[in-house]
């Protein structure tokens, strides 16, 4: 595909969007819209090896509540490291020792330019949250892992970056 042009429909404060005109192989023009976002942290933390720590926040798009693993944006100069001990203290308080990137993988690659770097904690301190706004009514709440797979498997726990830390975290705790 050839880029012919590239428009700015709209610049946001979590995400832009942008129509990018492509030259198809039989050189007919087809408009790609790119939701641009910036990168983000994915941040599993396990109190022991069997459980995960999770968040529950209210997401718009989904008009509910939602169990998620801790994450958040990155900064422009954050490594991904420095991104999810921020984010971590942020959400809930907890201060890592440790923290190790484990990949980065895109979130939705047909329509966005997201890409999420997971990380795990090794080690952490308890203090106070500092939520960023919106995040003040956050709950925490530390599952079984095998309750978390179960909760999957039963469609009660849908978000993908969540699903994806619980199937790592299966394989990991042995």
């Amino acid at each position: 595909m050839q880029l012919l042009r590239s428009r700015r429909i709209y610049d946001g404060n979590v995400v832009n969007l942008r129509v990018d005109t492509l030259r198809r192989a039989n050189g007919e023009p087809h408009d790609i819209e790119v939701v641009e976002h910036a990168e983000a942290v994915v941040v599993i933390v396990r109190p022991r090896p069997d459980e995960m720590l999770l968040v529950r926040q209210y997401r718009h798009p989904l008009a509910r509540e939602n169990w998620e693993v801790v994450a958040g944006g990155m900064n422009p100069s954050e490594s991904p490291e420095d991104a999810a001990a921020r984010e971590l203290r942020e959400e809930t308080g907890y201060v890592a020792h440790h923290v190790t990137r484990l990949w980065s993988a895109f979130s939705a690659p047909g329509f966005c330019d997201e890409l999420l770097h997971f990380c795990t904690v090794d080690g952490y301190d308890i203090g106070d949250a500092e939520p960023d706004e919106g995040e003040e009514d956050m709950q925490l709440g530390i599952f079984a892992i095998d309750e978390l797979w179960r909760k999957i498997r039963a469609d009660e726990l849908p978000d993908a970056k969540t699903q994806i830390a619980v199937l790592w975290a299966l394989t990991a705790r042995s």
